[in-house]
């Protein structure tokens, strides 16, 4: 059975008994459940004619605090983040709370041996016939019924029909499959013309000419480049490994980075023989 929230509230309860945004009643519905003044944990939230909502709760009425519902339907299967931001700003205050706290058993008591969807699991429920959202499996309210908790703190009761599992390929946002995809590409680091190719280096083979020196303010580094081309086909590998570079700029960064090159060309090709 479903009752709804009196008007003759408890002196001490500040709930409001109708909202402005739907999102507002359903914080507060947690809020109570949170906090052990909720006559039942599983609800529904109900438009009134004037605009307005009210919480719905499913469970035996009690006398003189809440009144019989005709109108069994529930609408609570929204993302409370669709709810508009500002809407009823003073219900919302009196509404926020702590997030209910998980239930050790079902609700209705319902066997847990045919659980199909156990607490915690990531599934996809449908909020519109074409519209499905991620969220995460709170708790099984009975035995066709579950409520889940979407990414953005909020809930919502499902039947098993509307509800699915969650498939990565399938249901994650077209940005994290971007992010995804950036991961798993091999990041390829330009290369300076000044260094020695990487298939030649694998392969342990000498370049036939050292790289020209085009700058018209450093050319005498090209004597480096040169002499240290000339150790490595002559075999002299200690020399190379020996060869001092002084300088901080970026060509003298450059030759010490074409020694280290030659060196593990040389490397690779005693490594193949």
């Amino acid at each position: 059975m479903c009752v709804v929230v009196s008007n003759r509230e408890k002196p001490m309860d500040t709930t409001p008994s109708s909202f402005t945004a739907r999102n507002n009643a359903k914080r507060a519905a947690e809020k109570m459940i949170a906090n052990g003044k909720a006559p039942a944990v599983d609800y529904g939230i109900r438009p009134r004619d004037d605009g307005r909502f009210e919480i719905v709760w499913k469970t035996a009425p009690t006398i003189g605090e809440v009144e019989a519902s005709t109108n069994p339907l529930l609408s609570v299967n929204e993302d409370p983040s669709d709810a508009p931001p500002y809407a009823g700003a003073e219900e919302a205050a009196a509404a926020a709370g702590n997030k209910p706290a998980a239930s050790s058993v079902p609700a209705s008591g319902a066997p847990e041996r045919d659980n199909k969807w156990p607490d915690g699991t990531r599934v996809m429920v449908r909020n519109k016939p074409k519209s499905w959202s991620e969220a995460t499996i709170y708790t099984r309210l009975d035995a066709e019924y579950w409520r889940v908790q979407y990414p953005s703190g909020g809930t919502g009761m499902f039947k098993e029909v509307d509800i699915r599992a969650y498939d990565p390929k399938r249901d994650a946002t077209p940005a994290t499959q971007r992010r995804r995809a950036k991961a798993t590409a091999p990041h390829k680091s330009p290369r300076s013309r000044y260094a020695i190719d990487p298939e030649a280096i694998a392969a342990g083979k000498l370049p036939d000419k050292a790289p020209a020196i085009t700058s018209e303010a450093n050319p005498h580094y090209q004597k480096h480049f040169d002499r240290l081309l000339a150790l490595a086909k002559a075999g002299d590998w200690h020399a190379v490994r020996d060869y001092k570079v002084t300088g901080s700029n970026s060509y003298s960064k450059m030759v010490a980075r074409y020694r280290q090159d030659l060196l593990a060309l040389h490397a690779a090709s005693e490594a193949a023989q």
